[in-house]
């Protein structure tokens, strides 16, 4: 399959690989992602030449979340379309007939880590960090979030991540059932398109299904969680505050990018809302 602006898209063994294509932001999601992201997503799950999908990052990042220099002014109507078309996105990547495996490495944040929690399986390198740190800069976690980290983790834990906004080790991720698997960053892809090759010779119909059982109730776009996303969303995205934390948040990125080594692990600084 041919590359877009913001993924690139390719077929082996049955198994579609989805590599969001923006390193030089850490793979922040703009609303141009989004749209190619549910067009690709809904093309796939009609191909019957693919029995599964990974997602995975380009550069040094899964994802950073959404691009704070796209939504971090947004008020009103903008922010409340922005939320919906966030939200869109992960219930599109959730309700896929297919599995789907996120393969994450480092940093996998805010909407970065919704966007692997609407994946049915997740494996991680050593190196990746998940974080919620949507709560920290004044708003909250928008697109599954808040419905998603508790189903598969614990209440308990959701609240202290979500809450604190801390860094979460793959190691911990792994012992709280957020990831099931830890391979060496080197061994990361190929381990995901082993796992998905497998999972594509199994019958379609019995994968379907068991998604179908597994998550009765999948968020619809136009439930009534959503409408709270998208008004919590706009009431945050109107507040002093934010926009203030998101404006410090994004200088201080920049800056950090401006001097760090070529390579080195900096903060990430496009996660969402």
């Amino acid at each position: 399959m041919s590359d877009g602006t913001h993924l690139s898209v390719s077929v082996k063994d049955r198994v579609a690989t989805v590599v969001l294509q923006r390193p030089e932001v850490l793979n922040a999601l703009h609303s141009d992602t989004h749209r190619e992201l549910q067009r690709v997503m809904g093309e796939l799950d009609l191909d019957d030449g693919v029995g599964a999908v990974v997602l995975r990052g380009a550069g040094r990042a899964f994802c950073s979340g959404s691009d704070l220099r796209e939504i971090g002014d947004l008020v009103g109507v903008a922010a409340r379309r922005y939320v919906r078309l966030d939200f869109t996105t992960k219930n599109r990547i959730a309700g896929l007939s297919k599995p789907t495996v996120a393969a994450i490495h480092g940093w996998c944040v805010g909407g970065g880590l919704e966007l692997a929690l609407a994946c049915d399986i997740r494996i991680a390198s050593t190196d990746a960090v998940f974080s919620m740190r949507e709560v920290p800069l004044g708003s909250l976690p928008g697109s599954g979030g808040l419905q998603r980290l508790p189903a598969v983790v614990g209440v308990g834990v959701a609240k202290d991540w979500i809450l604190t906004g801390r860094n979460v080790t793959a190691v911990e991720a792994e012992r709280r059932g957020l990831v099931t698997e830890l391979v060496e960053p080197e061994r990361l892809a190929e381990r995901a398109q082993e796992l998905a090759a497998e999972l594509a010779t199994r019958n379609p119909t019995a994968l379907h299904l068991a998604k179908v059982a597994l998550d009765p109730r999948p968020e619809a776009d136009h439930s009534l969680v959503a409408a709270f996303q998208t008004l919590a969303g706009e009431a945050c995205h109107a507040d002093p505050n934010y926009q203030r934390n998101t404006r410090k948040y994004t200088e201080r990125r920049e800056q950090q990018r401006r001097v760090a080594p070529a390579g080195a692990q900096t903060d990430a600084g496009e996660e969402s809302r």
